[in-house]
């Protein structure tokens, strides 16, 4: 889960990605003993609750302090786990500058949230044929690209020039196209492609 070369990232984190991957990875505090234990069990592990049981060894008090609070200035930390098909498992990490941003209610809220979305993701298909994506033309790989980029409809109108009800009709052609359900295991289909 940590060693993912080409994650999907949203806001800071894109930006706190190279430094993360180059640095500091194997001392991620979630991937200590105490949170791989909280993510196996109840599917989140928050910074805050590692700290207040003394659960955060050595080297990943070095990472929340010189990375999360130093550099990044990261106050709020979490880890959520979601079970995939095929024994596989994602790990969506959370970070705010403010402190306390997940509190009891918000993690027991995520809690719950990772078993209902692990029950979703288990029957996802664990991959689709490369072949389903090179077919498409270029035109509908470039609105692929912008759909694993996070973009909405509207945003991909304007970067390629073209009205939202024709973007629609482009997601819609190739989802069908590739066999994916959603926007999301398309987005996910065209990162493991690396299209």
């Amino acid at each position: 889960m940590f060693e993912d070369l080409a994650p999907l990232t949203v806001g800071k984190t894109a930006k706190m990605l190279p430094e993360y991957q180059d640095r500091w990875a194997r001392y991620d505090i979630f991937g200590s003993p105490a949170a791989m234990r909280q993510l196996v069990s109840s599917g989140l592990s928050s910074l805050d609750e590692l700290q207040s049981m003394g659960q955060v060894p050595a080297a990943a008090e070095a990472y929340v302090r010189y990375f999360l609070l130093s550099t990044w200035r990261m106050q709020t930390a979490a880890a959520l786990r979601l079970e995939l098909s095929s024994g596989h498992t994602a790990l969506l990490g959370m970070f705010d500058p403010e402190p306390g941003k997940i509190g009891a209610s918000e993690a027991a809220t995520l809690r719950v949230l990772s078993k209902q979305l692990s029950a979703m993701a288990r029957g996802l298909p664990a991959s689709r044929p490369q072949a389903a994506l090179t077919r498409l033309s270029e035109r509908q790989r470039q609105v692929v690209q912008l759909v694993a980029d996070g973009l909405s409809n509207a945003r991909i109108a304007e970067i390629l020039s073209l009205a939202e009800d024709s973007v629609k009709k482009y997601v819609t052609r190739i989802l069908t196209s590739t066999g994916c359900q959603s926007r999301m295991e398309l987005a996910l289909l065209a990162r493991s492609q690396r299209i």
